[in-house]
């Protein structure tokens, strides 16, 4: 951990740009510091795993608290609502992290390559959690942010090492909140086309019903894997992605908070207006500007 921290803060330091979010020459690679803790924040987590090298975040995840310190990473199978917040950071001790943003697809083609099998563990598992990095895994990331220091050698090594970090994070032991959305069975793949149907379709009425008929399942059942993946239900997780969608909407500042209720799926604007203060503490327009004023990812 002390070298990992040792070539992050290196990485900043060579930097031409005083920036909070370094990218790299990697695509799916880059880096993140926070100098000040931060208030809560929520967007859409993408598949990823960030690992923490410095300070200490708080996630909440449907009901779920994630806290996870320097050592441990975070991990997630699929595009989710949540919320986050760094805890622990000042400009003496800054947050650090390491993030590679993965692709399901990809993650599918190794396991299935390399003859990997699903690692065992519950059959509903949750599709983000926090995992304590293993010696070999903090070893990996090490050579693979040494390797942006000799650029010749990324476009191979750099898809290798991520290849290595892939093995070591599907066959840990929570290794399933990656692998059984990809591998799984019948149920994993039915609550992934139902995810995908609802980020899709997430300005159209949700019929839970038609829905789980869609995905060959029966709602009662769709219902309970759905919320044993993402800690919500099928309807909370449509109400925050359209909350999210909308507030990507008012941020562009040439929209208004009842045509952008309506352009997301509401039928009411004072509905609308009172869930979106619920859910991000201030009024639609009030809320763009101050986020607008101070665009800091909080998911990284």
């Amino acid at each position: 951990m002390a070298e990992l921290l040792q070539v992050v803060r290196r990485q900043f330091a060579a930097s031409a740009h005083d920036k909070d979010d370094l990218a790299t020459a990697l695509p799916w690679l880059g880096l993140v510091r926070r100098r000040a803790a931060t208030p809560v924040g929520r967007g859409m987590l993408q598949p990823s795993v960030c690992l923490m090298v410095q300070g200490e975040k708080e996630m909440l995840v449907g009901d779920r608290v994630l806290r996870y310190a320097a050592g441990s990473y975070v991990q997630a199978g699929v595009t989710i609502p949540v919320s986050g917040q760094i805890v622990d950071a000042s400009e003496d001790r800054p947050y650090y992290g390491v993030r590679i943003d993965l692709d399901p697809k990809e993650i599918a083609a190794f396991m299935l390559e390399m003859q990997i099998p699903i690692p065992p563990g519950q059959e509903d598992a949750p599709a983000v959690t926090v995992e304590p990095a293993g010696e070999a895994l903090l070893e990996a990331f090490l050579r693979l942010l040494r390797l942006l220091d000799r650029p010749a050698d990324l476009p191979v090594l750099g898809r290798l090492l991520k290849q290595e970090i892939l093995y070591h994070l599907v066959s840990a032991p929570g290794g399933a909140t990656l692998s059984r959305g990809v591998l799984g069975g019948q149920h994993e793949h039915a609550v992934a086309r139902a995810i995908s149907w609802i980020r899709e379709h997430y300005d159209a009425p949700l019929k839970i019903a038609e829905l789980a008929k869609q995905v060959h399942l029966s709602a009662s059942v769709l219902h309970r894997r759905f919320k044993a993946a993402t800690m919500m239900s099928p309807l909370q997780y449509q109400k925050q992605l359209r909350l999210l969608e909308a507030r990507t909407m008012l941020m562009s500042g040439n929209a208004e908070a009842a045509s952008v209720a309506f352009r997301v799926g509401y039928e009411s604007p004072s509905q609308f207006s009172r869930e979106y203060r619920r859910l991000f503490g201030a009024p639609p327009l009030q809320d763009a500007q101050q986020l607008s004023a101070n665009a800091v990812d909080p998911l990284r």
